[in-house]
């Protein structure tokens, strides 16, 4: 396949590092806790990134680090790759005051959260 993104429903790895059934597994087996929680991150993810958004232009290094911490945990339920670790780099960015690549690191995280957002909202629509 020409690109890292692959269908929902085969279970085949497309960067995010979450699934569904690893996800029920961590939650022992509870689908209905599994739909409330990608319900709520769905809800509430657009709200989180333009609070990270906005520290990345307020440019100040500790408004940064606790929002991208703060988005670091709310993803955290759904995988321990891709908008994590690019959550966790705005973090450190901020806790070490180095914003110089924020922006950069802010568009691989908008990326990221993109590829994961259509993935929970093809497990949301039963794809």
């Amino acid at each position: 396949m020409s690109n890292d993104r692959i269908d929902a429903v085969s279970g085949v790895e497309d960067g995010t590092g979450w699934s569904p059934e690893r996800m029920m597994a961590r939650l022992g087996g509870d689908e209905a806790l599994t739909h409330q929680l990608v319900a709520l991150f769905l809800t509430e993810c657009p709200r989180m990134m333009a609070d990270v958004r906005a520290s990345v232009a307020q440019g100040s290094a500790d408004v940064v680090r606790r929002a991208a911490h703060a988005f670091k945990g709310s993803v955290s339920n759904f995988t321990d790759r891709g908008a994590v670790v690019t959550a966790l780099e705005l973090e450190h960015m901020g806790r070490e005051d180095r914003l110089a690549d924020a922006p950069a690191t802010l568009a691989r995280l908008e990326q990221d959260v993109a590829v994961l957002m259509s993935r929970l909202l093809e497990y949301e629509a039963g794809k």
